[in-house]
Parts: structure tokens; C-alpha cells; sequence
């Protein structure tokens, strides 16, 4: 029995003697953490930039390959070119929407593609995210508030969209947008009544970019309002959570004692 004793404590202290020490274990994985935190933001932004780019690319691909065979030169494709192209396009719509007959023309194409049945299902809502996603304080977004979801306690931001009237109120409620995070691009719509809405110093865009960071980003100038703190009062006092504790340790001796 003695000889088994001593074989296990050389074997435990062999073990002990090779494996690495704790602390450079924790060392190398927090320098492995480190460099995580610095390179896997700048790879994502390089692969959603070069999908852009070759979404870009392949976009005007089909206008390209016409002139490429009246050239003599079917073939004919560089990476980049529909790239060039896809920017000239969209800077020159740019610039016919900018003015007045520009917009008129626009106007008049929106209006008749949302008078087809089936496109309009589909148009209507791209056109009104593409708004949103582009230019939120252009898009119906008038204001960032703070409302108490899915519970009491539970503070959620939301998009102002619009009013919704009663008859003797114009602005008894409000339509409000709630994103999801980190893609704010899907959520919900809810009609809440303007009393249970909170005002926020955040800007629409200040507000998607905490949205998208899954609340990482919490914007400098976000101040909540004074009385958030005060009036979401606990759902159990956390005196009455310890005495309940404490009964119940108190019942467990008592019938531990009982059983002895």
C-alpha cells in the first residue's frame, strides 16, 4: 500500500514537472486574444470590401460584354472595369436625381412601378430600406427613443416612424421601429403611446452604429434620462430575495437537525 502511495505522488509530481506553468498559459492567451481583437476586425472589413466590390464588378458585367463584341473582342473582361462602370452609373443617376426633372422622372417611374400588383410587394419595401439604410434622418426616422421592453425594467431603442393619431390627439401614439442586433436591416413595428416613450440625445446613425456593434459601441454623448432609474422599480425587493435565503437555510437545519 505504502510503494502504491509513493508511485502516485512521482507520478503526480512528473505530471506537475512537465505541464506548462498557469501563468504562461494565461500569458500566451491573452497575446493571442490581443492579436485576435486587432487583425479579425480589419479581415472582415477586407472581405466585406472585396464582396462589394465584386458585386460592383459583376453589376455592370452585362452592359460590358456588348461593347466588348462590337469591339471585336468577345472576350474581353478586366477585373475592375465593371467596377468603373458601376460608379459611373450610379454617380450619374446621382446627379440626374438632384434635379428638378430628375426627381420628377423618378417620381413618375416610383409611381408606376407600385401601381404593378406583384411588384410593388417587392419594390416599396427595398426602396424604403434603401432609404433608411443610406440616409436614416431622410428616411421617416425622426427621433431615437427608449421604451420598456419585452418587460418592465428593460430598456429598448427604437426608431420614431411616424404618428398615429386618435381624434382628439394627433400625436397620441407613435409608430417605432425596432431593429434587431447586430443586423439592423430585419426588426419589428410597434404603435406605442407617446407617454411611455423616452427621448434620447443619439442620432439615427449613432444609434445604428450602436446596433450593429451589438452594444459594444455605446455612443460618448448617449445620457439616458433621468428618471429611467427611478421609475423602473425591481420586480423583488433585494430584501426580501435575502430573507427568503435565509428561511430557507434556516428550514434545511432545522430538519437536518430533526433527522439526527
Amino acid at each position: 500500500m505504502g510503494e502504491e502511495k509513493k508511485e502516485i505522488s512521482t507520478l503526480d509530481s512528473t505530471l506537475g514537472t512537465n505541464s506548462p506553468p498557469v501563468g504562461k498559459l494565461h500569458s500566451l492567451r491573452t497575446t493571442l486574444m490581443a492579436g485576435i481583437t486587432v487583425i479579425a476586425p480589419l479581415w472582415i472589413t477586407g472581405v466585406v470590401l472585396l464582396w462589394l466590390f465584386n458585386a460592383a464588378d459583376r453589376f455592370s458585367r452585362p452592359l460590358i460584354r456588348p461593347v466588348a463584341a462590337l469591339l471585336g473582342d468577345a472576350d474581353w473582361s478586366h477585373r475592375g472595369v465593371g467596377f468603373v462602370l458601376t460608379f459611373a452609373i450610379l454617380w450619374v443617376v446621382g446627379l440626374i436625381t438632384r434635379n428638378v426633372l430628375g426627381r420628377r422622372l423618378v417620381q413618375d417611374a416610383r409611381e408606376a412601378l407600385e401601381r404593378l400588383p406583384v411588384v410593388r410587394t417587392i419594390y416599396s419595401p427595398v426602396q424604403k430600406l434603401m432609404e433608411t439604410m443610406t440616409s436614416p434622418d431622410k428616411a421617416g426616422f425622426k427621433q431615437v427613443i427608449l421604451f420598456e421592453y419585452p418587460r418592465r425594467g428593460l430598456w429598448t431603442l427604437g426608431f420614431v416612424a411616424g404618428n398615429v393619431p386618435t381624434e382628439g390627439d394627433p400625436y397620441a401614439a407613435h409608430s417605432v421601429f425596432v431593429p434587431t442586433a447586430p443586423n439592423p436591416t430585419t426588426g419589428f413595428m410597434l404603435i406605442i403611446p407617446r407617454k411611455e416613450l423616452r427621448r434620447t440625445n443619439l442620432s439615427v446613425e449613432s444609434a445604428f452604429q450602436m446596433i450593429v456593434s451589438a452594444g459594444v459601441a455605446v455612443p460618448v454623448n448617449l445620457k439616458l434620462p433621468a428618471d429611467i432609474v427611478s421609475s423602473a422599480e425591481p420586480l423583488v425587493e433585494a430584501d426580501v430575495i435575502r430573507d427568503a435565503v435565509v428561511a430557507e437555510a434556516s428550514e434545511s437545519k432545522t430538519s437536518i437537525g430533526d433527522v439526527g
